[in-house]
């Protein structure tokens, strides 16, 4: 009877929600009521009833905390603080995301911080957010501070003074109001098709999540849950979308030739784009993907294969009989290595676009520089990442600053004018 009087006044206050002036308190209404009818008919004692019982009042005295246990408290003390902060943030993401406004992580953490500090002195338990309370303030109205403050205070009173009144309250009316406020979590259930259409990893986290949460209770589910969270983090850092990009004619957009029919590749020019970053458990499947879509080795560029075919077309080429007579095979203003790269591979450029890329560590920046084969190779990165290169000391010889350009259309151009043949018709 409660669930259905409590689910009746929800749905009234949703559906008049714009003609009422304040929400219609069925909790308090509930509360009142079954704590009066708890005490008039002796529930406890005349039916066997669970009631909340006695509720101790008063604070205690400020002491200071024993530090003799904290070597033994510390494990469990840093699972509370982690599972306490992940509750108290997941719970603001999610009514920052229904009523519109943002949260800083770091200003809940300070929070947190301070709150536990300071009941660390009264012998409380650890502070963090409330699920079934947040949930019952939000649905009965409460959006600001005010709210926060006004049942802070009530709690305070209950605490202090009028804890004896609801002794008689059953417990039965309390988890009936506690399960009707969780019924817009359960509507979260209608994601799961949402999410098998658009992000099966999504989907798969919200599973694990769910499931860890149930089987395993909230704190170690919570650890279970940010665990496979980060799993797949480094999933998604180990299958990324690699493309090889073409561009627009007439513009100078760039887009995967696959995708885009009007992408056009570039004559002589290979434009490679990788949407992850670089790092030390990812940097040797970027090169093997880099290979893999241009079909260039880098590292045999000139060392590997230009050195083993110029050897051996040398010695084929270099000179040839014309009527009985040796003359020579090119003219005297192409210098024998021009001639000879010009005829080993069509492709005389490779851009690397790392705009997606959103950090590089040491390990990283060592890989791409093993690869940047002066004048075949170039990149292209934001600002940010141009900071963590200098940062790295990525900037030594053979590698200098003017082979990094701040878009692939500048580092298109800069290889058209280094180039006496055509690279792109439509570049300008």
């Amino acid at each position: 009877a409660v669930i259905m009087f409590l689910y009746f006044i929800k749905d009234l206050n949703e559906r008049f929600k714009k003609k009422l002036p304040i929400p219609i308190p069925g909790e308090i209404i509930v509360v009142i009521v079954s704590t009066g009818i708890s005490y008039g008919m002796v529930m406890s004692e005349n039916y066997g009833v669970e009631v909340v019982g006695k509720i101790p009042t008063g604070l205690l005295p400020p002491k200071i905390p024993d530090f003799s246990v904290f070597p033994s408290l510390f494990p469990d003390a840093f699972t509370i603080a982690v599972v306490g902060f992940s509750i108290a943030i997941s719970l603001a993401k999610i009514f920052a995301l229904k009523h519109g406004y943002s949260v800083d992580g770091n200003q809940e953490l300070i929070a947190l911080g301070l709150c536990n500090f300071m009941s660390s002195f009264f012998h409380t338990f650890a502070v963090t957010a409330s699920m079934s309370r947040s949930l019952v303030q939000e649905s009965t109205g409460g959006h600001t501070e005010i709210a926060g403050l006004l049942a802070s205070l009530l709690v305070l009173l209950v605490v202090v003074a009028i804890g004896f009144v609801f002794q008689p309250l059953p417990t039965t009316v309390l988890a009936a109001i506690i399960m009707v406020n969780l019924l817009g979590m359960f509507k979260q259930m209608k994601d799961i098709p949402a999410l098998w259409r658009t992000s099966k990893i999504e989907l798969a986290i919200w599973l694990v999540s769910f499931f860890a949460s149930v089987l395993l209770g909230l704190d170690y589910g919570l650890v279970v849950a940010m665990s496979f969270a980060i799993l797949t983090v480094i999933y998604r850092t180990q299958c990324p979308k690699n493309a090889l990009l073409g561009q627009i004619p007439d513009t100078g957009l760039y887009f995967d030739v696959d995708e885009y029919e009007e992408a056009e590749e570039c004559s002589g020019i290979k434009i490679f784009q990788s949407n992850t970053s670089m790092y030390f458990a990812n940097s040797d499947l970027y090169v093997s993907a880099l290979k893999a879509k241009t079909g260039i080795d880098p590292a045999k560029l000139l060392l590997g294969v230009t050195h083993e075919v110029v050897a051996g077309a040398k010695k084929q080429m270099d000179h040839v009989y014309t009527n009985g007579q040796m003359t020579e095979n090119h003219t005297e203003s192409e210098s024998e290595d021009d001639f000879f790269l010009q005829r080993l591979t069509p492709i005389h450029t490779i851009i690397l676009d790392f705009t997606p890329v959103n950090f590089i560590d040491s390990v990283g920046a060592k890989t791409i520089k093993s690869i940047l084969v002066r004048p075949f190779i170039c990149l292209c990165c934001a600002g940010t990442l141009l900071s963590d290169l200098r940062t790295l000391k990525f900037f030594f010889e053979p590698v200098t600053p003017d082979l990094i350009f701040p878009t692939i259309h500048d580092a298109v151009l800069h290889c058209k004018h280094s180039r006496d043949v055509p690279i792109c018709p439509d570049v300008q």
